[in-house]
């Protein structure tokens, strides 16, 4: 729990090291299991796969990026605070993804609404 409140506490001060939070999941890794990390790109495609079979995840602007080390960056916008959660829960929930760095934006909170697609006239 210490490393998530560092990893919070840290993306609302600056920029989070991925490097530096590779090393301290490695350190916690190993004093835990003798269990071999799985690779990045696996993790990185079974978190893609869980988000788009979600119906609720599903059309959300959300990039997956494997760091390794069992470490999942989430990157995107999210309409309203309970979908940016829901993407954290569901890549947590994937085999592999010990920690999962949450930077999805809830739009109207974090940046601006996006402008919806004008109707076409009939």
């Amino acid at each position: 729990m210490g490393v998530m409140a560092g990893l919070v506490a840290g993306a609302s001060v600056g920029r989070v090291s991925s490097d530096r939070v590779r090393r301290v999941v490695g350190r916690l890794r190993s004093a835990r299991s003798a269990e071999p990390p799985q690779d990045p790109g696996t993790v990185e495609r079974a978190v893609s796969a869980a988000l788009e079979e979600n119906p609720t995840t599903r059309d959300l602007t959300i990039s997956v990026r494997g760091l390794g080390d069992g470490v999942v960056e989430l990157t995107g916008t999210a309409p309203d605070p309970t979908a940016r959660r829901l993407a954290g829960k569901l890549a947590r929930g994937v085999p592999g993804a010990d920690v999962v760095v949450n930077r999805v934006l809830v739009e109207g909170d974090d940046v601006p609404r996006r402008k919806s697609a004008p109707s076409s006239a009939s």
